[in-house]
């Protein structure tokens, strides 16, 4: 009995721990269990930086701290939008802490407390804070006054709000300040001497008028060209480098888009039907609207013009004896009627100054007023606000001020805006042509799957990934026999979104390359959007790095070939124009037409010439049939009529030229430096 006590001790523990996961797994999905333990395994990291592995903590912790950020600035953090930019910045952040800031002090580089000081609060005050709309004032300029106020404010706020705000502000500016001076030094290093310039002058400064035939590489390769092993290993082993690949694969799929069903449509236009009536004699249809429409109340004053496109809406609008109700438009996947609700004559747009009064200053605004129904143009009191437009005025705290668009109203306007808690003078500097504009109370009702419908599609695709049995050539087999319209895609990317007409298609890349999906298996069902039922089936799966020569060869061969075939061309045209004195006659013989172009130069940026012709014109000699040149794309025959050497490329161009290219290599330094240390980037595999 002793015994028997003791095991059920021992074993108790461990019952109760598998009886808790055994619950755990009815009450969570598989898949949020499964993400979960990946989140937390040693070898699921969500990146690499330098050497230093960042864990899936570590970088949640930064999104939160994004996402404390973004939610401080008074932006929302809850769309696939401002997550993905939150996460974005989080990368983005370590990165500077864990590479980039780290080599640009190792080139000796620094900020320091009082440059610091200097940069946020004193006589040079940094862009990055100037850019802050905390510390601008009502017309957009920075404040040095609220910027005071401001960080005098941050022991005051218990919060610890203002805190974070700060130090982010804080952080930015030091991290700009080491990329300005980075780049600053990488712009010094470029030194061109007086001897560069000058040939950089010449080159730019000596024009060739020529006249050119080419004989384009074919689409037809010469079965007599041979490419033996040797040669093919010999390019691949130089060129290495350029044969690298991220992790990808190919899959095959079946997509099944939920839509709704004849049945579906019937009944639900039957019911339409029903609230249509309803809606033809409603006191008051903005309510019935709100109850019953699945478009919001729409404010919106159309003109004649911008209703083409619904003559049942434009006829209650516009029309003689129009009806009170307009006929039923049938869309794609929706029901629609309408009735006109008011009318107005007014402006599309016009361009408003406004000035703003507290409530209590009533009085102030009515002599403002008073003295700019008198005036020509906006004075001194009044700040521009633009051109507003209709959209302009469907923003949060607009109300009121769609009066500045009727005529009617005047040139100055007294607006009560509760929202704002002040009263807004607006004085109308001009305005475009009013129009007669027509606002509808539109009724829509969108046609959607029934539940029905939803499972019948679900029950199909069930149905396949069942008889496919989770492999490719069954899976092959069904789809070859039933014509089901299967498609391919490949080079799919871990961080791939959008697969076909999908957007949000990250589950199946999930799947894709979850470890424990092998080339040749086919998937269960996966639902996306709850709409769309994919069975797909992985069909090569390669790793991330160096391209095997195997999976290359016949490219390789090709471009082989290619070159080749344009060296023998070049051999055989050479025999075949041996003795011409004219371009025409060379055109004659290849069969071919004489091009002509000006203003060839060595440091030519056009387009549309070969690089290997354009450094041949350059060197030949002008009023001589030169070539032919075996070039990039086919093989050249040409003279230079005509050199000239101008001065129109002056030092100045250099210059330029000079700063385009420090331009360049300022946006190419993260690149650069993300190429020289080790880093991984594995958040596709979480998010």
């Amino acid at each position: 009995m002793a015994v028997l006590e003791k095991i059920r001790v021992k074993l108790g523990i461990l019952i109760t721990v598998l009886i808790a996961v055994a619950l755990l797994s009815f009450i969570i999905d598989p898949q949020t269990l499964s993400s979960t333990a990946q989140r937390f395994s040693s070898d699921n990291k969500v990146g690499v930086l330098d050497g230093k592995s960042i864990s899936y903590s570590d970088f949640y912790l930064e999104v939160e701290y994004y996402t404390r950020l973004t939610e401080l600035m008074g932006q929302g953090s809850n769309s696939e939008e401002a997550q993905k930019a939150i996460r974005n910045a989080a990368w983005q952040s370590l990165l500077d802490k864990h590479v980039f800031q780290p080599m640009i002090a190792d080139a000796g580089i620094s900020v320091g407390d009082e440059e610091m000081l200097d940069l946020t609060q004193g006589s040079n005050i940094s862009p990055v804070v100037a850019n802050q709309q905390m510390f601008q004032d009502a017309n957009g300029l920075f404040s040095r006054e609220a910027l005071v106020s401001f960080v005098q404010a941050i022991p005051t706020d218990a919060t610890g709000n203002y805190e974070t705000y700060w130090n982010s502000v804080e952080n930015s500016v030091y991290t700009d300040r080491l990329y300005n001076k980075y780049g600053a030094l990488i712009e010094a290093s470029n030194i061109y001497n007086k001897v560069e310039q000058q040939r950089m002058m010449i080159e730019n400064n000596v024009l060739s008028s020529v006249d050119f035939v080419l004989s384009p590489l074919g689409f037809e390769r010469d079965t007599t060209i041979t490419v033996t092993p040797k040669e093919i290993k010999a390019y691949y082993d130089a060129r290495k480098e350029l044969f690298t690949r991220p992790a990808s694969r190919n899959i095959e799929y079946v997509l099944y888009e939920v839509v709704p069903s004849q049945e579906d449509i019937e009944t639900q236009t039957e019911t339409f039907h029903a609230l249509y009536a309803e809606f033809a004699v409603a006191d008051n249809p903005k309510n019935f609207i709100a109850l019953n429409s699945d478009r919001k109340w729409d404010g919106y004053y159309y003109t004649e013009e911008q209703l083409e496109s619904e003559p049942h809406f434009k006829a209650i609008a516009f029309g003689k004896n129009a009806p009170a109700v307009s006929e039923i438009s049938i869309g794609e996947s929706q029901l629609a009627a309408a009735r006109l609700y008011d009318v107005k004559v007014m402006a599309d747009s016009a361009k408003v100054w406004y000035a703003a009064f507290p409530l209590d200053n009533e009085s102030e605004a009515d002599a403002l007023l008073a003295k700019a129904l008198k005036m020509k143009e906006a004075s001194e009191e009044f700040s521009e606000m633009g051109w507003i437009t209709q959209e302009y005025l469907s923003a949060p705290g607009m109300e009121g001020f769609e009066k500045a668009l009727d005529p009617a109203a005047g040139k100055a306007i007294k607006i009560k805006s509760t929202g704002a808690n002040a009263y807004f003078v607006l004085y109308v500097g001009e305005r475009t042509k009013a129009q007669r504009r027509a606002q509808l109370a539109t009724f829509v009702k969108n046609v959607v799957p029934s539940e029905e419908t939803y499972r019948d599609f679900q029950m199909k695709a069930t149905d396949l990934a069942d008889r496919a049995d989770g492999d490719y050539d069954k899976f092959a087999k069904i789809v070859r026999e039933e014509q089901l319209p299967v498609i391919p895609v490949n080079g799919l990317l871990q961080t791939t979104e959008r697969i076909g007409v999908v957007d949000n298609a990250r589950s199946v890349v999930y799947w894709a390359f979850d470890r424990k999906t092998k080339s040749g298996e086919v998937s269960d069902v996966i639902s996306v959007d709850n709409k769309y039922y994919f069975v797909a089936a992985v069909t090569a799966a390669y790793k991330e790095g160096r391209i095997p020569l195997s999976d290359i060869r016949q490219e390789i061969v090709y471009t082989i070939t290619a070159e080749k075939q344009i060296e023998k061309m070049a051999s055989v045209i050479g025999e075949q124009i041996e003795g011409c004195t004219t371009m025409e006659q060379v055109a004659e013989i290849l069969g071919t037409t004489v091009s002509h172009q000006d203003g060839v130069t060595f440091g030519s940026t056009l387009q549309q010439l070969d690089p290997k012709f354009i450094g041949a014109v350059t060197s030949a000699q002008p009023g001589v049939i030169s070539g032919p040149v075996a070039g990039d794309i086919g093989v050249y025959v040409f003279q230079v009529n005509d050199r000239q050497t101008g001065t129109f490329y002056t030092t100045e161009d250099v210059q330029r030229a000079l700063a385009r290219k420090s331009a360049y290599q300022t946006q190419l330094l993260q690149q650069v430096m993300s190429e020289i240390v080790e880093i991984k980037d594995n958040r596709a595999r979480f998010f």
